[in-house]
């Protein structure tokens, strides 16, 4: 299968029904491409997991990843999951995986990003993890960690009409557009609850045991949705304060970028670093930022982020 991305021709392929059942799901908003590819990714499951690569590898988080770089050739090394094998120069990913890369929640949707996202950037395209939303051709990107309501902002933003560009992975260009990257929504059942479109969705309980995300295509929801790209009109750091009325207090660019560079730079990438800073600092430059303080009322959010707009 193929599909085009902003001027980018991706093709994936897999020995799995199941992983490509889900690759599917998710690249549900791209249009099909029959043009030669740019960028090739193969990801297949595996029965056993190949042996880091010898030695440290340049960038390590926790016992999640490892990244180990020779070059232009570089080996992501997932202990429970599986292993990425990138070719920089030849814009492809050979990807081995385990079996629980496709039952355990999000784990597919990251290998397939962690495996496109050095690709896109020597396009040019570059990924940051947030929510972005348009409302009227301009777009808020809202950036915060687990558990700081993002989630539950954009929904409130999509429940009240606007577009979605992504649910957790939108794409900078190098004019400081943001630009559409596929996916599907993916929140708490209570998060659903909130709003009339979704709450129907809030009575699934998935199989696993716990407190488990729902993952939901954005277009089964709301059949228009998405939207393809839009200038930036404002960083938004969400936090829930639980109480009071929503409040928004300014942000200066120097703690914008601050805040960006932890969900956006991948550290072991050095040599697309001075691109990819320059892209976010004018990203930060162009647009105002708020750090948002949540109150309970969650239809109330996007009144309050739309007045952001008009503010001087």
């Amino acid at each position: 299968m193929r599909w085009h991305l902003h001027g980018v021709i991706i093709e994936g392929m897999t020995n799995d029904a199941t992983l490509w059942q889900g690759w599917q799901r998710s690249f549900a908003s791209l249009p099909a491409a029959t043009a030669v590819p740019d960028i090739h990714i193969s990801l297949n499951i595996v029965p056993n997991l190949s042996p880091a690569p010898p030695g440290e590898p340049q960038f390590r988080q926790g016992d999640l990843l490892a990244y180990y770089v020779q070059g232009q050739d570089v080996v992501v090394h997932f202990p429970r999951f599986g292993q990425l094998q990138l070719d920089l120069l030849g814009g492809a990913t050979n990807g081995r995986l385990l079996a629980p890369a496709l039952t355990t929640y999000g784990v597919l949707e990251d290998l397939i990003a962690i495996s496109l996202s050095p690709h896109l950037r020597r396009r040019g395209l570059y990924l940051i993890h947030a929510f972005a939303a348009a409302y009227q051709g301009r777009a808020v990107l809202l950036v915060g960690g687990i558990g700081a309501g993002k989630t539950t902002t954009g929904l409130s933003l999509l429940n009240a009409g606007w577009h979605l560009l992504s649910n957790d992975s939108p794409i900078i260009s190098q004019t400081g557009e943001l630009l559409h990257y596929p996916g599907v929504l993916a929140a708490y059942p209570d998060s659903f609850a909130h709003f009339p479109a979704t709450a129907e969705f809030a009575q699934q309980q998935p199989q696993q045991e716990g407190r488990q995300k729902l993952t939901i295509p954005a277009e089964q929801i709301w059949p228009q949705v998405w939207c393809e790209q839009a200038q930036i009109g404002a960083i938004l750091f969400p936090t829930i304060k639980g109480e009071g009325e929503h409040e928004s207090r300014p942000l200066a660019p120097i703690e914008t970028l601050q805040q960006l560079l932890p969900h956006a730079i991948e550290q072991w990438d050095k040599p697309m670093m001075p691109n990819h800073l320059a892209v976010l600092r004018q990203l930060v430059e162009i647009a105002p930022a708020y750090q948002l303080l949540l109150g309970p009322d969650v239809l109330a959010i996007p009144a309050m982020i739309e007045s952001l707009f008009t503010k001087e």
